[in-house]
């Protein structure tokens, strides 16, 4: 390599060294395309949520859902629980009415609540819990709602993670159930019984509840310490109690062929310490292993959030549990779920000053580049200049995009994927190719024109400009005090 050429490469990888640390030092990693939805569960306070720069929330049966104002996402949790004399039609038919009526209000529906578990108050009710059974319930919801708004998102309920059980359990059909101990099912079995059932085919995201317990927000799951109790360690992460077993749920969904959905983390938290005398009612005998500072609980939810948007393109919205539930009179002072809250904590300050990049509703093209150049020394060529462009979509819905080429420009590039579908947050690398060719020194350029359409989308389209220089030294072009 001659000397000059050999100064003007390590020049060029130096310099590009630095910038690139210069950008880690600086900005906070983040997914190339926008996957997450902010999203809280709350009692009533709506206006500190927008003033945070969340904007979803999970609503419950009894809410007025005309009074939230924009920019407001809603996603709806239907009540789902099931008997042997349920009138699947009947059960239709008000899923229908409700996706009818309020289709200028809600994004989003839940089908049912940790339906693994037989709490009647909150789970799947009085008759044993049985993944082949909410199936039918999963899939005539998902028919009715698209059959009233096409546009609405079908989350499956939510998940309660309750460890590794061992043991079967029999239903009257006959048909064995791993993993249940005849009053609720491991979380990851009945995902698998839904799916084998036909449930993936009636869902648009995979409900689950990853909560923290006790292990901090990027412990790997099912992470054990050998030394010390694994309840009492936040750097372990036992039966996958922690809020990367959401990890093990989407393993799941891509063994079975459902890799291209994504997973709702419809609740997550991590409690914090109640009053001393909270501790002593046996409400809390399974709980207050998990309790954290209030100051880890603010560490642990942005960490979450920055780590889902950075790691886990498969992640949608996330609904923390809870904004303000310490604040409804109705619960018992030592109710567990007002320790949860983050109103007037650490967390809620953190959260605010969180950045967000937040997934459209709709489908948005992005583009990585908005110009594209390369600088060439004449005595290289011929070459042929492949410049690199991704698409992204950064929305829940999909769009189609089309290329076009000004031909008459001096740099007119070939494309080898002009037309094309984006999925749901999905990225693509557009195929460019500028022909081999030689060019006399000079300055040569053109133009992408992208369009792209999306339903309820603006569809502005996007430009890229190209840019080719021909030089004869790049050296006398850039360093003309040093090289005469």
């Amino acid at each position: 390599m001659p000397r000059r050429r050999r100064f003007q490469f390590v020049l060029s990888v130096g310099l590009s060294w630095v910038a690139v640390l210069m950008v880690i030092a600086v900005l906070p990693v983040r997914s190339a395309v926008p996957h997450l939805g902010y999203g809280f569960n709350l009692y009533s306070d709506v206006q500190t949520m927008l003033d945070m720069g969340f904007d979803w929330m999970r609503a419950f049966p009894g809410n007025n859902l005309a009074v939230y104002p924009a920019p407001i996402n809603i996603m709806f949790r239907f009540p789902a629980t099931y008997s042997d004399t349920l009138n699947i039609t009947a059960f239709g038919d008000d899923v229908y009415a409700t996706a009818l009526d309020n289709k200028d209000y809600i994004e989003a529906y839940e089908i049912g609540n940790e339906v693994n578990i037989d709490n009647p108050d909150y789970g799947w009710g009085s008759v044993p819990v049985n993944a082949e059974d909410y199936q039918k319930l999963l899939c005539e919801a998902y028919t009715r709602i698209k059959q009233a708004d096409p546009t609405a998102i079908v989350v499956s309920a939510g998940l309660a993670p309750t460890g590794r059980l061992e043991g079967t359990w029999q239903d009257a059909n006959g048909h064995i159930h791993n993993g249940h101990n005849g009053r609720y099912q491991d979380d990851r079995e009945y995902l698998k019984e839904l799916f084998n059932a036909g449930g993936g085919a009636c869902l648009d995201a995979v409900g689950y509840h990853s909560y923290g317990f006790l292990a901090d927000y990027d412990v790997a799951p099912d992470v054990v310490n050998q030394v010390t109790s694994a309840f009492e360690d936040p750097r372990a992460c036992p039966n996958g109690f922690c809020f990367r077993g959401a990890e093990k749920i989407y393993e799941i969904m891509q063994q079975q062929g459902l890799g291209d959905k994504k997973v709702w983390a419809t609740e997550f938290g991590w409690i914090t310490r109640p009053p001393a005398e909270c501790l002593s009612d046996p409400t809390w005998g399974g709980r207050a292993w998990q309790i954290v500072s209030d100051e880890k609980q603010a560490e642990n939810l942005v960490g979450a959030f920055q780590y889902a948007d950075a790691h886990w393109p498969w992640m949608g919205t996330m609904f923390m549990f809870n904004l303000d539930f310490v604040q409804n009179p109705d619960l018992p002072p030592c109710e567990q779920i007002r320790y949860y809250s983050i109103k007037g904590k650490p967390a809620e300050t953190a959260l605010k000053a969180m950045p967000k990049n937040k997934a459209s509703l709709t489908g948005k093209l992005n583009v990585d580049n908005t110009a594209l150049s390369i600088l060439i020394v004449s005595d290289t060529q011929p070459l042929t200049w492949t410049p690199g462009l991704n698409l992204g979509n950064a929305g829940w819905q999909s769009l189609q995009y089309t290329v076009t080429v000004d031909l008459g420009a001096s740099v007119a590039p070939l494309v080898a994927n002009p037309i094309g579908t984006l999925s749901a947050t999905a990225q693509l690398p557009l195929s460019l190719s500028v022909p081999v060719l030689s060019r006399t020194v000079g300055i040569y350029t053109g133009t992408l024109a992208i369009d792209w359409y999306a339903a309820g989308a603006g569809n502005k389209p996007r430009s890229v400009a190209l840019t080719m220089i021909v030089v004869t030294d790049v050296l006398r072009v850039y360093l003309p005090s040093i090289v005469r």
